[in-house]
């Protein structure tokens, strides 16, 4: 499927933002906007966005020695869920869920040949709170502290020729985060860190049987939201991120062999297209995002003829959300 003219809606959010940003007001100000990096639902309200989302990423495998053997392209579906309820205006509880209706990962083979191996379910929900720490108005920024836990809720399956794999992730994880950042009228800039503990995860071989068990490891993020309001309806969004991907360690209880996975950076451009229907009570949207990652390798120990490099990994993503609040 081609992203092409999301890229170039992009494009012009960007130099609208651009060309109109003379006319912006900076003054300071604190209210709540529905879809802006800031938003927190004041006391008893309830906050829903509903979206979804369709990936596609390729990418080329290489073996030990540094043969090409096949590329790859993966298709996601994703719908998503996020619920917020503001106990207080300053501590908010958090609910998301996801389901994929399908993930298709395609192969074509060096020098011939092809395979498509796919996956679809539910992934493993999370449950989260943040709590703002300072309030713009008082202070000249505003600053949320949020934590997050993601239980091993369904298990993981890896997908073969003749069975479908699942999507969770097959262990629990956890995420503690912050973000600081200052609004006014026209304008919010929002900076972000997240410190990402997964924990042990096991990946079931639905062809051999056995399970991949990968040890548990932290990655870290950090992340630049903004929002540029160009009338009272229309905003545009842009941010860039970027995740610190740590060394991972697995076994393979099948086979006995156990691998080391290095590299994989990953950096994100987004930018997003708002338009509130109901003042900000409904808001709709239309969402982009690139994902770049760098090279990665799996080196196994005790089989050096086994090592494998994943290089030119890159992924689109569009995609629509619908934000609403009940007071």
């Amino acid at each position: 499927m081609p992203v092409r003219p999301t890229k170039f809606l992009a494009a012009a959010a960007f130099f609208a933002v651009s060309t109109q940003a003379y006319a912006l007001d900076f003054t300071t100000e604190a209210s709540r906007i529905v879809s802006d990096p800031l938003y927190l639902p004041l006391q008893g309200q309830f906050f829903g966005a509903t979206s979804y989302k369709y990936g596609t990423a390729t990418q080329d495998e290489f073996d030990s020695t540094g043969a090409k053997v096949n590329s790859a392209r993966i298709d996601t579906n994703t719908i998503e869920q996020q619920l917020m309820y503001g106990v207080t205006d300053d501590f908010t509880l958090r609910f998301d869920w996801s389901y994929d209706p399908s993930r298709d990962v395609s192969r074509h083979l060096v020098p011939t040949g092809s395979n498509t191996r796919s996956s679809s379910g539910w992934t493993d929900p999370a449950f989260g709170a943040t709590y703002r720490v300072l309030e713009q108005g008082n202070n000249p920024f505003s600053l949320d502290l949020r934590a997050d836990y993601s239980p091993d809720a369904f298990p993981a399956k890896g997908a073969t020729a003749f069975d479908e794999g699942t999507v969770a992730r097959g262990g629990q994880s956890a995420d503690f985060g912050a973000t600081i950042g200052h609004q006014t009228r026209d304008f919010t800039i929002a900076a972000t860190f997240d410190a990402d503990y997964l924990d042990t995860r096991k990946i079931e071989n639905q062809t051999v049987g056995g399970f991949t068990r990968t040890d548990a490891l932290w990655n870290y993020a950090l992340g630049l939201d903004t929002q540029t309001r160009l009338t009272d309806q229309v905003s545009v969004n842009a941010g860039v991120g970027h995740t610190f991907i740590n060394n991972a360690y697995a076994f393979n209880t099948f086979n006995g062999l156990a691998h080391a996975t290095r590299g994989g950076d990953a950096t994100s451009l987004n930018a997003s297209l708002n338009y509130h229907f109901v003042p900000n009570t409904v808001v709709g949207s239309i969402d982009y995002q690139h994902n770049f990652y760098d090279n990665s390798r799996n080196l196994f120990p005790t089989s050096p003829v086994s090592d494998s490099e994943i290089r030119n990994k890159n992924e689109d993503v569009i995609g629509v959300t619908l934000r609403y609040v009940v007071p």
